[in-house]
């Protein structure tokens, strides 16, 4: 897939909202930054994705984790999630979210809740191929007259 050019205004955007996040973002953070050590699984927080400024990307498994806040509950608040989600969606990624007073409450059970989700969607082989599929003479299938075996013999 090709990079997307980030603009400076977005990166600064994105800066501001890393030093200034909200309480159940920050126990989140934590939290999943300890994924990193048990279940090798990155994550990136208020990560530019396109124009909008996701709270949490593994782009690994190319999930999203958003956490909502009052603002979603709103009409407008959901008219812009489900547009938001819409094109996130035509990236390849997949959204969860999760409830402010979920994370503040129990921010562990939602980082574990986010790690099984994450093992999931890596080990699924239905999930599509990153990048394009290979072309025709690119796949990792030699044709048949050249295949050989370990001594170096065709097959």
């Amino acid at each position: 897939m090709a990079r997307t050019r980030v603009s400076f205004e977005m990166r600064q955007k994105a800066r501001s909202l890393r030093l200034y996040a909200s309480k159940a973002e920050s126990l989140l953070w934590y939290e999943l930054r300890e994924l990193r050590k048990t279940a090798d699984l990155k994550f990136r927080r208020q990560s530019p994705i396109g124009p909008y400024i996701v709270d949490f990307v593994c782009l690994a498994t190319r999930l999203i984790v958003e956490v909502d806040g009052d603002s979603h509950e709103t009409e407008a608040g959901k008219r812009h999630d489900a547009n938001r989600d819409r094109y996130l969606r035509s990236l390849g990624y997949d959204i969860l979210r999760v409830d402010e007073p979920d994370v503040i409450h129990s921010a562990w059970h939602v980082a574990q809740a986010v790690k099984e989700k994450a093992e999931r969607m890596f080990g699924n082989p239905t999930r599509p191929l990153r990048g394009h599929p290979p072309l025709k003479g690119e796949g990792d299938v030699a044709p048949v007259s050249s295949r050989r075996d370990l001594a170096g013999r065709r097959v």
